[in-house]
């Protein structure tokens, strides 16, 4: 149901480019998740961000929350501990804390100081956002070419765009769990697309248009593609920003240790959310109105972390490009 779909041809200018296209639409219409080949990510950059966030990740708790939730310096990290988020009230479930912790970056974003003797981390997070980069950079005329207009069609909403790393860890789970615990709960990204790469622990699901869920395939070298909410707003909702979450196994099943990264590709503050003109109905309005993507994730933002009067500061000056 998830597809593996090779984006050489696409990113090389090799034959095929268009039906690779043709794949990544069918993808985005029918489950909103497929699986990329072909990427162009070294693996080293992968395996090296992956080995720095272990160590910190096993650091005791007192260490890691020295790096702090939140800061004030645009581009610096913030640590976030284990069951203090929700991702499921994104989805009108409440009560559940997500059984994970996480380090993230964005170069846009407010953020703590990395911590002294940290610089290892600091230096691999900097190598896989300019590889994540580049490769958003191929993604966006993927789906540019897979929309039927122009490849650069979506350049101007992403001039300053807001994007971010993420750096998940799911510790191991042995003992008995509460009923509908999971590691991360039923959500959508409030992304235009997500780019993530894990390792081969299971859990990672998404769910179908029918209610089925499906496990995401975990293919070595491969980095999984999701559509998030802003794709989806500006597709009329003909492609999918589809729910997923991440379980733990079955109670009394030992759940092994789960660690990914997640990119998340976020247009600039003041990009204008509306739907894009290949899919305008032909008659009567749009089901969303517009909306700036920094007034849109704000308003999830407070709904992830419970907070209603949370403020989402973006950086929406000409710096460090791109």
């Amino acid at each position: 149901m998830i597809p593996v779909i090779d984006i050489s041809p696409f990113r090389t200018g090799a034959p095929g480019a268009e039906e690779t296209a043709q794949s990544v639409k069918e993808a985005c219409e029918t489950i909103g998740f497929f699986v990329i080949t072909g990427h162009g990510i070294a693996p080293d950059t992968i395996t090296r961000l992956i080995h720095e966030a272990r160590v910190y990740f096993d650091k005791p708790l007192e260490q890691k929350t020295k790096m702090k939730r939140s800061g004030t310096s645009f581009g610096g990290p913030t640590y976030v501990p284990p069951n203090s988020e929700s991702l499921g009230a994104l989805d009108g479930q409440v009560g559940q804390a997500d059984l994970k912790e996480s380090i993230d970056v964005g170069h846009r974003h407010l953020g703590d100081s990395w911590p002294a003797g940290w610089d290892s981390l600091e230096e691999a997070w900097a190598e896989a956002e300019t590889a994540y980069t580049e490769l958003a950079k191929t993604m966006r005329a993927l789906f540019c070419a897979a929309m039927g207009m122009a490849q650069d069609s979506l350049e101007p909403s992403f001039e300053r765009h807001a994007s971010s790393i993420r750096c998940l860890n799911y510790p191991e789970i042995t003992g008995a769990l509460r009923a509908g615990q999971v590691r991360a709960g039923v959500h959508t990204d409030y992304s235009a697309f997500t780019m993530i790469r894990g390792d081969d622990a299971p859990g990672l699901q998404a769910r179908g248009r029918d209610g089925t869920w499906f496990n995401v395939p975990a293919v070595p070298g491969s980095c999984v593609v999701n559509i998030g909410d802003v794709l989806m707003r500006w597709t009329n909702d003909r492609w999918i920003s589809t729910p997923h979450r991440v379980i733990c196994l079955e109670d009394g099943k030992e759940s092994p240790r789960r660690q990914s990264i997640a990119f998340f590709h976020n247009p600039g503050a003041d990009a204008v959310i509306e739907c894009l003109a290949p899919f305008r109905p032909t008659e009567g309005e749009p089901p969303y109105p517009p909306v700036t993507y920094q007034a849109y994730a704000e308003k999830k933002f407070r709904t992830q972390i419970g907070d209603p009067t949370f403020e989402l500061p973006i950086d929406n000056r000409d710096v460090r490009g791109n």
